[in-house]
């Protein structure tokens, strides 16, 4: 077995400063994600991101966190939206990061906590690529020019675009495999007790994040055993067999429900079409100069990456040149793969780009540091490139002129509601009550701040049928408002009488207009009446009450109390001349009702897939608690 190297920070403990300058700069760039002063003030206030479905992921993030401190489990029931539907692993997988940020910091919504986890995570980037390239067998100070090459890669327009949508998930597996990549490389290297925590560790974490994305380098780690099993001792084996456990066993808690609640995914277009051919998804030389072309001097880090392969090899560490190389191919051909293949968005290819050339960014580090070491330059250059994203960090103007030169993305997110945001939540608040729910027309236009709207309930109170997210890709999401059409039907279809029949079936007591098509169509209902009249991003919105009977119960008579996750309580319960007393809310497998005696099954409407909840008390009760139990 080769000897162990000294050329670590253990021996070189002097570039564990650069280290803590890439920290201090990767901070400083985050901080503007938040606020041109990069004041802690704008992680610590009150104020939510709003960028891309941000909003979405708090909102189920404050959800999850508080079943999982009361229960022990992230999925739970919300009768907040939809009319109740359930929250999952399968929808949205993107809360996860959201829901241990919510967690640590009390288990409840927390805006706050939600930023100070965001920033925490891309301030583990450069130590990411630090980490991966010691695993690599990069010496202490090629260690550091990685970590400066993986801290400009982190705020390039692909990166940038992962943190402006929300899928911090995404990114975090995708740190996650390079760190493990290289690791695979020194634990094939020097088998040790290091190597496997850091392994095992990693795994816990990338299969928390994004199992899509772990077990897309499968084929990686499967070639990997079969070319080192038969010259390695029984440990070794038993080294990577607990890894793997390391990475599945402690996320079995919430990758059973991921399995448990896939069929609630509607189809997707793309599951319908065919793979395309070997010769599209090979393409010609000008698709993958445009693949590499999405990474700011993608082709010069193509070039210096391909270099530092072969110097990696030279240098004897040819487990981790090609594992590196390995794994950047199955990269691009994945890629190529969703370029290729019919209804798949096109931006898919973009998204891998930065992951591509993270496993690039070691061997590129090593090839231009045993350049720059011939002429004893290695450690000046190491040293400024800490230095410059120091001063692009903390020194950049308001404008970001060192940045932009830079290239780098570090524009900041919307943070907190518009004035035009905040009247009409003033508005919600003032003429609406919690006995009927609130109909929201939806845009699909992704405007900065669209996903706001997943935040009403928290910020008024009420339920509504829309506005959590139009893409839901769920059966839950059928019952909606968006594109001039109600429930996938136009507006202009719907009959007075038919309107006023779903408004009783969903129990909805007001409908925010926001276009002309509905509006128009609302306005002409008898029973609607505008009760406010608003603007929202330059764009009317109007605010409609609805004159008629409002309740959540359909037959029968009660009392609706309250209405949690997971919770619904009734009082002064008295069934109809049928013996049934039918709810407006979604059925769902798991659903249990106190005291057991009475008797819960659904009930069926023609024009909803979902059925709704009926009871059947034998007689009046005076309390009857709903509770959903996962089952």
């Amino acid at each position: 077995m080769d000897e162990m190297p000294t050329d670590g920070f253990r021996h070189r403990p002097l570039w564990l400063l650069g280290v803590a300058g890439l920290v201090l700069a990767q901070a400083g760039l985050a901080l503007s994600l938040f606020g041109p002063a990069r004041s802690p003030a704008g992680l610590l206030d009150a104020r939510p991101v709003l960028s891309g479905r941000h909003p979405l992921h708090l909102y189920h993030g404050a959800l999850g966190a508080h079943t999982f401190c009361h229960r022990g489990a992230t999925t739970c029931y919300d009768p907040g939206f939809q009319a109740g539907y359930p929250k999952t692993p399968v929808f949205d997988g993107g809360c996860r990061p959201a829901e241990l940020f919510l967690a640590i910091g009390g288990g409840g919504y927390s805006p706050a906590a939600y930023k100070v986890g965001l920033f925490a995570c891309l301030v583990l980037i450069p130590l990411a690529f630090v980490l991966a390239a010691r695993g690599a067998g990069l010496p202490a100070g090629a260690a550091v020019l990685a970590g400066a090459c993986g801290t400009v890669l982190g705020w390039t327009w692909p990166v940038r675009r992962l943190i402006e949508e929300g899928e911090i998930d995404f990114l975090a597996a995708g740190l996650g495999v390079i760190v493990s990549t290289a690791w695979l490389g020194r634990y094939a290297r020097w088998f040790g007790v290091d190597s496997w925590l850091i392994l095992a560790a990693v795994a816990t974490a990338g299969w928390y994040a994004h199992p899509v994305v772990w077990v897309g380098l499968t084929p990686v780690v499967v070639a990997y055993y079969l070319v080192l099993a038969p010259r390695k001792e029984l440990a070794w084996h038993l080294g990577l067999v607990g890894i793997t456990a390391a990475g599945l066993v402690p996320n079995l808690w919430w990758l059973t429900d991921w399995g448990r609640y896939w069929w609630l995914r509607l189809p997707s277009p793309a599951d319908h079409v065919p793979p395309p051919a070997w010769d599209a998804v090979l393409g010609t030389p000008g698709d993958y100069v445009t693949l590499a072309g999405y990474v700011p001097f993608g082709g010069l880090l193509v070039l210096t990456g391909a270099a530092g392969l072969v110097a990696l090899w030279r240098g004897g560490y040819r487990e981790s040149a090609v594992l590196l190389l390995s794994s950047t191919l199955l990269t691009v051909t994945v890629a190529r793969v969703l370029a290729a293949w019919p209804r798949v968005p096109p931006d898919a290819p973009e998204r891998l780009a930065p992951l591509a050339a993270g496993f690039l960014a070691l061997p590129a580090a090593f090839g231009l540091w045993k350049v720059l070491e011939r002429g004893r330059f290695a450690a000046v250059t190491a040293a400024g490139a800490v230095t410059a994203l120091l001063v692009v960090g903390w020194a950049d103007g308001p404008d970001r002129p060192l940045a932009g030169a830079a290239r780098l993305r570090t524009d900041p997110l919307v943070i907190g509601l518009s004035a035009d945001q905040e009247q009409v939540v003033v508005a919600l608040r003032d003429h609406t009550t919690p006995d009927a729910r609130v109909l929201w027309d939806e845009t699909t236009d992704h405007r900065p701040g669209w996903n706001w709207t997943a935040l009403l309930p928290v910020l008024t109170g009420r339920a509504y049928l829309g506005g959590l997210d139009h893409d839901a890709g769920m059966e839950y999401s059928f019952c909606g408002m968006w594109e001039g059409r109600l429930n996938g039907r136009g507006l202009g279809e719907w009959t007075d009488p038919e309107l006023g029949k779903f408004c009783e079936w969903y129990n909805v007591g007001w409908v925010v207009c926001r276009s002309p098509a509905a509006a128009d169509r609302w306005g002409r209902l008898p029973m609607a009446k505008p009760v406010a009249r608003l603007k929202e991003g330059g764009q009317p919105v109007v605010v409609y009450a609805l004159d008629r009977p409002r309740s959540f119960v359909l037959a029968g008579s009660a009392r609706w109390e309250s209405a949690t996750p997971n919770r619904i309580t009734l009082t002064d319960v008295i069934p109809d001349a049928d013996g049934k007393v039918t709810l407006s809310l979604h059925y769902l497998e798991g659903l249990r009702v106190y005291p057991s005696y009475v008797k819960l099954d659904p009930a069926k409407d023609g024009q909803d897939p979902i059925t709704h909840v009926r009871l059947r008390p034998y007689g009046p009760v005076p309390r009857v608690t709903l509770v959903w139990e996962n089952p």
